[in-house]
């Protein structure tokens, strides 16, 4: 009795789930699941999202049945070429695997995205900008232009001519509203301590010389931790990947032939 109620415990939870596990096509008699269907359709959500993505996904897997079914009849699996391909994915797939399973067993702390979001918070500051500036590569050219704007010269109409940062300078030089903890020190440095609606330079940074003025400022609300949660819980994870990774060669013995 006891054996029966197991055997009859196991039917009802096979036929529980019928719309995830059981064939969406057969070729050749070989089966695809629709466990296969969803895994592709939950890795690619903008796909997901298109009309008739279902259908889409079980004609690849069924074109991809049917390649692999040809390449195995003509022996394509034994090509050098196709066993060094099988080994590199089945070394990214254990590798994507361990990385995973690392991330599931070591999850973030609450506390550590939390003193991330702090962090961020902290760099963004109270203030954001209206900026606009001009970038060329040397200080003279700078200087120049900075005697041109206090002699009358419009900041837009230079910086359209003279700036090497092409995409601001076909807007006159604009760079929008900027949060001074997202940019290079020095610039942000200038556009926090600026005068409005008066240029200064030359302002030096990795990227050249520039000519910066700010035309307004506002009070700046960071977004709520619950906006960037999960964004910030990726990185942490990816940082933590990246340490299992450094810890895991560290233990290694590499040799790397040149």
């Amino acid at each position: 009795m006891k054996l029966r109620a197991v055997i009859l415990a196991a039917t009802v939870s096979a036929f529980a789930v019928p719309a995830f596990a059981a064939p969406v096509a057969t070729v050749n008699g070989t089966p695809i699941d629709n466990s296969e269907v969803q895994a592709i359709m939950s890795m690619s959500p903008a796909l997901a999202k298109e009309p008739n993505a279902h259908e889409q996904v079980v004609q690849n897997l069924v074109n991809m049945e049917v390649l692999s079914q040809y390449a195995t009849s003509h022996n394509l699996a034994q090509s050098p070429d196709v066993k060094e391909r099988l080994a590199m994915a089945k070394r990214q797939i254990l590798a994507d695997a361990a990385v995973d399973q690392y991330v599931q067993e070591h999850p973030v702390p609450e506390s550590d995205i939390q003193a991330a979001y702090n962090k961020f918070v902290q760099a963004m500051g109270k203030k954001e900008y209206e900026v606009r500036h001009i970038l060329v590569k040397t200080k003279a050219e700078a200087d120049k232009i900075m005697a041109e704007l206090k002699a009358g010269k419009k900041f837009s109409t230079l910086a359209e001519k003279d700036s090497i940062d092409k995409a601001s300078a076909a807007h006159g030089g604009e760079l929008g509203w900027i949060v001074p903890g997202m940019v290079v020190p020095p610039f942000a440095q200038a556009v926090e301590t600026a005068p409005i609606d008066k240029p200064v330079g030359p302002v030096q940074t990795q990227f050249g010389y520039h000519v910066i003025e700010v035309q307004a400022t506002r009070a700046l609300t960071p977004p709520p931790l619950s906006a960037m949660k999960d964004r910030i819980k990726a990185q942490l994870s990816q940082q933590e990947a990246a340490k299992f990774v450094s810890n895991l060669r560290s233990q290694a013995k590499i040799n790397i032939t040149k």
